[in-house]
């Protein structure tokens, strides 16, 4: 059995599919299944929760592989060019069944020993039920910024969404029950709500700056330009209710600069002890936080906030202000209510983000 393929095709295909492996102790999951048929050469790679797969031209005859190893054959083979030619021959039956690879491609040539491909895990048939078109790029830059307040998956938590990048309306947004991130887009409405994982969503990049049709089924989506594909699970499961956790009332709002802020967080950081999560009490613009008897104090300038006192989780406000740390200005309201949230936002921007203040014990909070 042989096939003809452009060779610059296959192997930038070949890199683009090898972007989803992950180290895994399951051989097929580190492997690229190469088919060839009906003139079609697909290469796909999966972590069984997402399929990868890019497709092109091909001529010859129809036959597939496991290609193990996958980064470091597109690199060995990264200086072919033109025609590539590839054969494949087996030998032996049942277990005793191996297939032999010979490239060739002008002057180089190569003889590689892939897997059979009968233990690849195919995808599962799925019937889309919404579709609509997005530009990948925008998209994916809209889940970059927010994707921060996503919490690591974990197999004992019991709400999905947690761990999730949400999609409902013209609102993409993630919510770990102790800060939120959303970003607005009304030219862009989702037919339907879903949620989806952010190591999934990472390769909406592959796509660059171009359009891209999405599908949604009851439990997968697609995203492809017609060449590339990216296949992936919709977790089960409510989505968060983004209405919910906004305020309709602000007992102040004040401005400062998210680079300062973000250079005196980054003192405390370094000055405090231990690994444990550190707490920081906001007072007109002091900063004040204690680590193991000691006790750092700084101070940025903010305007508006001579009465506001709150505290956080260190690290979930540099999170935040690490969103807006471009702006020269962002603002900042305090709920209305000791313990209702802050919220972070910038003019002419249609992201923001949301803190969960923390209750101080009264040692911590003393001036």
């Amino acid at each position: 059995m042989r096939v003809k393929v452009d060779a610059k095709d296959f192997i930038q295909a070949l890199e683009r599919v090898s972007g989803l492996i992950r180290k895994s102790a399951i051989p097929v999951l580190n492997a690229v299944l190469v088919r060839f048929e009906a003139e079609r050469c697909t290469l796909t790679s999966t972590n069984i929760d997402t399929y990868l797969s890019v497709d092109l031209p091909a001529q010859g005859d129809d036959f597939a592989f496991l290609l193990d190893r996958p980064r470091e054959t597109a690199k060995a083979f990264r200086q072919f060019e033109g025609e590539l030619a590839i054969e494949q021959t087996e030998a032996g039956e049942g277990d005793r069944r191996r297939i032999k690879l010979a490239l060739s491609c002008g002057p180089r040539s190569a003889e590689l020993h892939p897997f059979l491909p009968d233990d690849f895990p195919e995808q599962q048939a799925w019937e889309p039920m919404h579709s609509f078109t997005a530009n990948a790029a925008r998209l994916y830059a809209r889940v970059e910024r927010v994707r921060y307040a996503a919490a690591f998956p974990s197999p004992d938590d019991t709400r999905p969404s947690r761990s999730k990048v949400q999609f409902s309306g013209s609102h993409v947004y993630a919510v770990d029950g102790y800060r939120m991130a959303w970003d607005t887009d009304p030219e862009l409405e989702v037919p339907a709500p879903f949620m989806a994982a952010p190591d999934a969503l990472e390769h909406l990049k592959l796509f660059g700056n171009q359009e891209v049709s999405i599908q949604l089924g009851e439990r997968f989506a697609k995203v492809t330009d017609g060449v590339t594909s990216l296949l992936f699970r919709l977790p089960e499961g409510e989505l968060f209710k983004l209405g919910s956790a906004l305020p309709d009332r602000f007992r102040a709002e004040f401005q400062v600069s998210p680079k300062e802020f973000l250079a005196e967080l980054k003192y405390l950081k370094q000055s405090l002890r231990g690994n444990r999560a550190h707490l920081v009490r906001f007072s007109g613009g002091a900063l004040l936080a204690e680590s193991m008897g000691e006790r750092y104090a700084t101070k940025i300038s903010a305007i508006g906030c001579e009465d506001v006192e709150f505290g956080f989780n260190l690290d979930y406000m540099t999170d935040a202000l690490e969103q807006f740390k471009k702006e020269p200005f962002i603002t900042m309201k305090a709920s209305a209510g000791s313990l209702g949230p802050i919220i972070i936002e910038a003019q002419g921007r249609g992201d923001r983000a949301l803190v969960m203040p923390v209750r101080l014990k009264k040692a911590n909070m003393a001036a």
